[in-house]
């Protein structure tokens, strides 16, 4: 007798069973891609996402080692592909490719395919990867001076790279077209295509020949449930009430300047929360601009995530409590042709405030601010033979302290998860440049009965003659929670040989120049004993 029978699921005990087979695809998918991609960010970093999803797009299993803010996210760019290709003329075999509607850069690009339980679609596997080129005014395809997501690069909407399991070489030829780095983009798409055919493949393998149709999706809907079940009670245990927060944000960088407020209001009602993002500043012309799907829900999702954890898949089920207000035109839920280059800006920012909001009423509930700002450093040239090389790394800062502890760093943002850093040996010894120094900024942390996370420091020089640019730094830093001091906002900074000075970065430099990169402190908690001001003696500062 099968153990699942007449609509209902009869056995415990095959949830689990099933939960835990189709987690086993997006694993084994996740070491194939950090196997054979191209790209450092990939390979190292592990800047991509594996979802599992059903016919109506409602994604049911994630991969667990990438990164956490495509927090299922994904149904909707996949959406808009079947939309175009027509749902009835999709075949076993087909992957087709999009960076559209996805509410991010366009490098994130997701690679989709069908599956099938004989000829009945059952779901589709869904891959997101950060590509390392698609064209636009700079190689890598940010840039300040973008204005439009026409600058961004080359948008791909519902192409079948492979169809019925031949690839399509006009669409790859096209792809390969539209792009500074011919290189890593196709070792990178080969590498997320090969991924999408394993996928397809386990998916025969595991789940059809052990489940009918109709059984596989009562057991989706039966752990969609339990995860809306568990989410539920997570928010019940929080106390009834109306949270608010308000933050400055602004940020500056040669010449560009940021200066407006986010809010963020949260209602808890019993088993309910609404988040309105209604008082988010509209988008601009800078391309800062996120759009909904991927930009101001993905981050309140992540954030409830944190807040509620619990043993659940990351499933769409577990947001069903959650009630997101975001009207069309902010800068978190841009339109489709808002420049979307640094689309990440303001994720950290909303993830914070939703603590924060929760901070101001009942701080012993969650953490202060972290240090949750890109600050990237980007690299760019030609190597001797003319192609381009480029090389992208994010600042690390430190976690907010909570009630119970310091806070933890250096890490990455809380949007990028456990995101690793690119080891030193891999960066010279694929790129023009030299790791002089790395330190750890102890005192970059908001003094508090616990006090913020330390920041990390970094020392690059260049070997070549090459082009640098970098996120805006933050002018505000990382408030703190009960108290607590805030933590010191990160800086970037570059030294040309012959120059005394270190200055802000920007355009060209010739090969020797330094560059000094240093994250965020994270904000500390509660007021502390001796009641002193944060040191600041210039420990490990670069002279």
């Amino acid at each position: 007798m099968s153990a699942v029978e007449s609509g209902k699921t009869t056995d415990a005990l095959e949830k689990q069973i099933f939960r835990y087979t189709v987690a086993s695809i997006t694993e084994e998918l996740e070491i194939n891609i950090t196997r054979t991609a191209y790209s450092p960010l990939i390979q190292e970093a592990q800047d991509y996402c594996i979802a599992l999803m059903t016919p109506d797009f409602r994604p049911f299993m994630q991969s667990q080692a990438s990164i956490p803010i495509f927090m299922t996210d994904m149904g909707e760019p996949v959406r808009d592909c079947v939309s175009i290709i027509g749902v009835e003329k999709l075949q076993a075999g087909d992957v087709f490719v999009t960076n559209y509607r996805s509410g991010q850069h366009i490098n994130n690009v997701t690679l989709a395919t069908p599956l099938f339980h004989g000829d009945r679609l059952t779901g589709y596997l869904a891959i997101r990867a950060h590509w390392a080129d698609l064209g636009g005014l700079a190689p890598g395809g940010q840039s300040m001076a973008s204005r439009s997501i026409f600058h961004d690069g080359t948008r791909y909407r519902g192409l079948r790279l492979m169809r019925g399991g031949e690839l399509v070489p006009e669409v790859m030829a096209t792809i390969q077209a539209n792009t500074w780095q011919i290189e890593a983009l196709t070792g990178d798409a080969m590498a997320q295509l090969s991924a999408c055919v394993l996928g397809a493949t386990r998916w025969q393998e595991r789940v059809a020949t052990r489940w009918s149709a109709d059984e596989v999706s009562v057991l989706v809907e039966a752990q969609l449930k339990a995860s809306e079940a568990l989410a539920r009670r997570a928010i019940a245990a929080l106390p009834d009430g109306t949270y608010a927060c308000e933050r400055p944000w602004q940020f500056s960088l040669g010449g560009v300047e940021i200066d407006t407020t986010l809010r963020m209001k949260l209602i808890v009602d019993g088993d309910r929360m609404i988040c309105d993002l209604s008082g988010m500043p509209p988008e601009t012309d800078l391309p800062i601009n996120a759009g909904s799907a991927g930009g101001g829900m993905a981050a309140v999702k992540l954030a409830f995530r944190y807040l509620a954890g619990g043993d659940a898949p990351a499933d769409a089920g577990f947001f069903d409590a959650l009630e997101v207000i975001l009207p069309e035109g902010t800068i978190v839920s841009a339109k489709d042709d808002a420049p979307m280059a640094f689309w990440n800006m303001a994720i950290s920012t909303l993830i914070d405030m939703f603590y924060s909001a929760i901070g101001t009423v009942h701080p012993e509930l969650v953490p202060a601010s972290h240090g949750g700002v890109i600050g990237a450093v980007m690299f760019a040239g030609k190597r001797p033979d003319g192609s381009w090389w480029r090389y992208v790394e994010g600042s690390t800062g430190g976690l907010g302290a909570d009630q119970e502890s310091e806070g933890y760093g250096p890490v990455q943002t809380l949007f990028t998860g456990n995101m690793k850093n690119i080891p030193v040996e891999v960066i010279e010894g694929r790129y023009p440049l030299r790791i002089r120094e790395t330190w750890l900024d102890r005192d970059a942390g908001g003094d508090g009965l616990h006090r913020g996370g330390p920041a990390c420091g970094r020392l690059f020089e260049t070997l070549t003659d090459c082009t640098f640019d970098a996120y805006p730094q933050p002018v505000s830093p990382a408030p703190g929670l009960a108290g607590g001091g805030a933590g010191r906002p990160g800086t970037m900074h570059i030294k040309k040989p012959g120059c005394d000075a270190w200055t802000e970065p920007g355009g060209a430099v010739p090969a020797g120049t330094l560059i000094r990169q240093i994250g965020q402190g994270g904000g500390g908690w509660g007021t502390p004993r001796s009641h002193g001001a944060n040191k600041d003696d210039g420990k490990g500062k670069v002279a």
